[in-house]
């Protein structure tokens, strides 16, 4: 994972805020240093990939009909690390997942269960645009 935040609800909470922050015009980190430090300062406890020094670049997604659409995939490392995690049992879903759920336990699933909704989540965050 590029970024990867704390399993926790108020971490998950406060980098949504962040987005949302970019979203409405706070200014986007140009590099890995000063993302950390909008992280610290929005109180995600998150741990970020690369030398300070890294190129950041945060996008949004082109929405007119003219502009190209991008389906952003995951590449073969990424998808070989999400599937490391999937077995039986409870899916590695992120904490905040059982605030809609009211606290029900989560189910125990098949190895391949577990894999199929792996690869529907893959699928379906890559065209909703993950929002």
């Amino acid at each position: 994972m590029r970024i990867d935040i704390q399993d926790d609800n108020e971490s998950w909470l406060n980098w949504g805020t962040l987005v949302r922050a970019w979203i409405q015009g706070k200014t986007r980190p140009n590099t890995v240093k000063e993302l950390k430090a909008q992280l610290a300062e929005a109180s995600v406890t998150a741990t970020v990939a690369g030398p300070d020094n890294r190129i950041v670049t945060v996008l949004d997604y082109a929405e007119s009909p003219g502009n190209p659409l991008v389906i952003m995939i995951p590449t073969g490392a990424m998808l070989q690390a999400k599937l490391a995690t999937v077995t039986s049992g409870r899916y590695p879903l992120p904490l905040f997942y059982d605030i809609a759920f009211g606290g029900a336990p989560r189910a125990n699933l098949s190895a391949q269960e577990s894999l199929n909704f792996a690869l529907r989540r893959i699928g379906e965050y890559t065209v909703n645009e993950c929002c």
